[in-house]
């Protein structure tokens, strides 16, 4: 799987290994970041944990943010909730911006 260029039609969850690659982060870090509740799996019963796909380009940001600035994991919690906010408000901007342009 092509991880700079996941396509999430065709994928919709990752799992912990998938998203440690994606995201150049240890499943020690993941695990974590699932403690501190930055990262929560998908409610599926498999052997291994799964995440939606929202996560990879957050957490890849935080991850570089942290590597760069030699952050401690805890600010990559506070990173990931502004990030994922981030693209909440984008993804909600498109869709007002899409129902203008309909209503013009």
């Amino acid at each position: 799987m092509n991880f700079q260029h996941i396509d999430p039609l065709q994928a919709d969850s990752v799992c912990l290994s998938e998203l440690c690659i994606a995201c150049a982060m240890s499943a020690a870090d993941l695990h974590e970041l699932m403690d501190y509740g930055a990262l929560a799996p998908l409610e599926e019963a498999q052997a291994e944990p799964h995440f939606a796909i929202s996560y990879i380009e957050p957490l890849r940001t935080a991850g570089i943010l942290r590597r760069d600035y030699d952050l401690d994991l805890f600010v990559v919690v506070i990173l990931m909730d502004y990030l994922q906010r981030i693209v909440q408000l984008e993804a909600q901007l498109h869709r007002l911006q899409a129902q203008t342009c309909v209503a013009h």
